[in-house]
């Protein structure tokens, strides 16, 4: 038995091999959640189930001979159970007892001590065909079996003995996927995250959808379904809801559908996955949401949000600020889906500052609130740095930093593959938990961008957190915010996905657009178009709609644009809808793409063979350089003798010449320049702003050409 950290689900770290507890008691989590053993690499988050059982909570993940369990959903014990069922789990109390079994797989085990892992086996399955298997078992003692996992197959249903757990009777079908009537069921090409057909084809622009992962519960009286669709490698992965008076059916669908589904934002997909009560009686829904990592590397994480069921029996989640800071069950209020903080995300779309960018990762992509893009450093060495302005100071509550793993030797991150496979393994050796180090650094706040003051100190990091949350013991107020790289693992470079920082100001506001128009489509009523009047200063809007004016349960978030396409809709009913703009009411940041991008002008220098078209002479020493707004000076290094021909990229000769030894080699501490030439002026309109002018400055063994804009 080891303990775990479950973060961000779980901000205290409990005991690791001799480290101390952190005083601290965290308030909140954000998602995606991590989900770590020890000092493992990071455990796919795949197909979770969460039971209470003797007074605590259990937490079980597929593809896994272990799970976890905790009195307070924020200090968790990992247990190694080798006779656990694994796979894609089902496990429930039944007599005082947990049993548990696995997809496709007819076994059935009972749990003698689950605190200790340890099982047996009490007993086979009539078949091994049942896809997601899930049990069941009512207030009577009835156990029944529920399961589900295909494009064209229905969910079905059959009762079991409780003693022989054989069918007693016939499975019956229960639903298939309905996309000409449920819109979030629908595969689209547009959703996609990636293709798990490698090329094999491309994705059509509609196709049948995965319906799976079906899971019971069973709410003042009322039986809910929940099925997940349409596949992890979508973003609008989600969850339906299917409703009963008996647990054999029939089922009707709920026109209040999806329950779960987050296609925008930080954190998307929410699908398969389990809800459950706390401890207090709220429900939450916990979901297998898809991840990206590094070069090429895919799997699964985790998300949770809170779910409730209204006066009239409709179940429903709040999933808009489902990757904002939200509180533990234990302080979360009783009723409603009311749960997240009032902290703003201050960091979105602001000001980076950065020691260096590899290739295309763009600063800003570190702070655009897009899972899929990052920012790299050009190296993984100790003093890379990305900094924030956040426009103006505010009080930080809490930094995320959600890291990227780019360049590593390692590029899948350990999170396993697509669908479970590979990766997920048992406990890891502990001499192996001792030596890993993962991603190492240091977090600085400062309010004039020279002094500054330390925040977090993780220089000896032993869990790799890939979505890293920290809740501060006291709110900090600066305006800078600098995230500095101690050490990286695997040879990976500094990479961010996305650093999102916390927190409160006193200009901070919500507020209602009142000017917004929804226009359904006639001939395709699962999907509207959504239009609004842009609110100045806001970071972000809030788009809710549903059946009833007082029941707005779906929503969407939005950054940076003032329209939503939405393919959500169940064709049936009429929808109503409203928008809400939000804004941590610092200064708003418009980024000048002449600045961080270029001016458009690029210029290329390559060493010529003889002959051919000098505008368009490249090879392997061909380089590049993008004329900048506000940049002076550019180099061209490593110059040898030869012939060279500066010039556009695929355009115009700027210079062309023979370069000789005595034009490149020079002895001198401070060369003059051997060979100069004015290449063209500049200007804006029919007025001359300057001169781009090429110097070559010769060196010990080769020179460099300088290319200075004079004005």
């Amino acid at each position: 038995m080891r303990h775990l950290l479950l973060k961000s689900l779980l901000c205290v770290a409990v005991p690791l091999a001799g480290l101390a507890v952190q005083a601290q008691t965290r308030h909140t989590f954000c998602n995606p959640l991590d989900v770590v053993v020890g000092n493992e690499r990071a455990v796919r988050g795949g197909e979770p189930v969460v039971i209470i059982y003797d007074n605590d909570y259990f937490l079980f993940v597929s593809h896994r001979r272990g799970y976890w369990y905790s009195p307070d959903f924020r200090n968790w014990t990992y247990v190694d159970a080798p006779g656990y069922p694994a796979g894609v789990v089902s496990v429930v109390e039944m007599d005082g007892k947990l049993i548990g079994c696995s997809m496709n797989n007819r076994n059935v085990y009972r749990a003698i001590d689950p605190r200790k892992g340890e099982w047996e086996k009490i007993g086979e399955l009539s078949s091994d065909r049942y896809g997601d298997a899930n049990m069941f078992v009512d207030d009577d003692g009835r156990l029944y079996m529920y399961f589900g996992w295909s494009q064209i197959m229905p969910f079905q249903v059959v009762e079991l003995d409780k003693t022989t757990f054989k069918e007693k009777g016939e499975p019956k079908p229960l639903f298939w996927s309905d996309i000409k009537n449920h819109g979030f069921e629908v595969r689209k090409p547009e959703d996609v995250i990636y293709s798990i057909f490698n090329g094999r084809r491309d994705y059509g622009p509609e196709e049948l959808p995965w319906i799976e992962g079906p899971y019971m519960i069973k709410h003042n009286g009322k039986y809910y379904l929940q099925y997940a669709a349409i596949g992890l490698e979508f973003i609008s992965y989600s969850h339906g809801i299917y409703v009963s008076d008996s647990p054999m059916g029939p089922f009707t669908y709920s026109e209040h559908n999806p329950l779960t589904f987050k296609t925008s934002g930080f954190q998307v997909g929410a699908g398969h996955g389990s809800t459950f009560h706390d401890k207090k009686g709220n429900l939450w829904t916990i979901c297998m949401i898809p991840a990206q990592y590094g070069e090429g590397g895919r799997g699964s994480e985790l998300a949770i949000y809170p779910t409730a069921v209204d006066a009239q029996g409709v179940m429903y989640s709040n999933t808009a600020l489902g990757d904002y800071p939200q509180y533990y069950p234990d302080e979360r209020k009783v009723g409603g889906v009311d749960n997240y903080v009032n902290w703003k995300l201050l960091s979105v779309n602001k000001k980076a500052m950065v020691s260096s960018t590899f290739e295309n990762y763009a600063p800003s992509q570190a702070l655009d609130e897009d899972f899929k893009t990052c920012w790299v450093a050009a190296t993984g060495d100790k003093g890379e740095f990305f900094t924030v302005d956040l426009g103006a100071q505010a009080s930080i509550n809490a930094v995320q930093i959600n890291w990227d793993h780019i360049g590593a030797a390692r590029a899948g991150g350990g999170m396993g593959g697509f669908g479970g496979m590979g990766g997920m393994g048992g406990a890891r050796p502990q001499q192996a938990q001792t030596e890993q180090l993962y991603q190492c650094y240091e977090v600085f706040v400062s309010n004039d961008n020279s002094n500054w003051t330390r925040i977090i100190s993780k220089p000896q990091n032993m869990m790799e957190l890939k979505h890293d949350y920290n809740e501060l013991e006291k709110p900090v107020n600066a305006r800078y915010v600098k995230v500095v790289n101690v050490a990286t693992y695997d040879n990976a470079k500094f990479s961010i996905k996305d650093l999102r920082v916390f927190g409160t100001t006193s200009k901070m506001k919500t507020q209602k657009v009142t000017k917004f128009m929804a226009v359904r489509n006639p001939e395709d009523r699962r999907e509207a178009n959504v239009i609004w009047e842009p609110v100045a200063g806001a970071d972000g809007y809030v788009i809710r709609y549903g059946i009833e004016k007082n029941k707005l349960y779906n929503s969407y978030i939005v950054y940076g644009k003032n329209q939503l396409y939405m393919h959500s809709m169940n064709t049936k009913p009429e929808y109503y809808f409203d928008v809400e703009a939000f804004t941590s009411g610092l200064p708003v940041y418009s980024e000048n793409p002449r600045e961080t991008i270029g001016l458009g002008a690029e210029l290329q220098i390559a060493k010529r063979g003889g002959g051919g078209n000098a505008g368009y002479a490249q090879g392997a020493g061909t380089r590049y350089i993008m004329l900048k707004e506000n940049v002076n000076e550019y180099w061209f290094d490593d110059i040898d003798a030869g012939t060279w021909t500066l010039s556009h990229s695929y355009g115009p000769v700027l210079w062309s010449g023979q370069l000789t030894e005595a034009q490149v080699i020079s002895d001198e501490a401070n060369p003059k320049p051997t060979v100069t030439s004015k290449l063209t002026l500049l200007g804006e309109g029919t007025k001359t702003t300057g001169t781009l002018e090429m110097q070559v400055i010769p060196g010990k063994e080769k020179a460099r050409i300088r290319i200075v804009v004079s004005k």
